[in-house]
């Protein structure tokens, strides 16, 4: 008989308070098992550079774009660069494609 989401979510929080991750990677540096559940448990990281106030205008100009044109591209795939729409398509793959350059250009779905 299978379990339910919720025993699953019960069974996996049980296993996770009972033992120390950290510790449990310290001690077992080369337990493939638990560097995988360390990986998928790890806080998220964001990085970020320095940006030009260029870069930062080509940014502005891309999300005015997108809040512009959201309803005529909702589920497409889009490019734009500096505010200008490059390319647009049904797939990410297709949008590709279409591109001989992807040097700052957002690649986005349109929601």
């Amino acid at each position: 008989m299978n379990k339910s989401p919720e025993e699953y979510i019960q069974s996996m929080r049980t296993a996770l308070g009972q033992g120390d991750l950290k510790t449990a990677v310290q001690i077992y540096p080369d337990a493939v098992d638990i560097q995988q559940c360390a990986y998928v448990l790890a806080p998220t990281k964001v990085t970020s550079s320095p940006s030009t106030p260029e870069q930062r205008k080509m940014i502005r100009a891309n999300l005015e774009w997108k809040k512009q044109n959201r309803e005529k591209y909702r589920s497409r795939w889009v490019a734009v660069r500096s505010g200008e729409l490059l390319a647009d398509a049904s797939s990410f793959d297709e949008l590709v494609e279409q591109l001989d350059d992807i040097k700052d250009v957002l690649l986005t779905v349109i929601y």
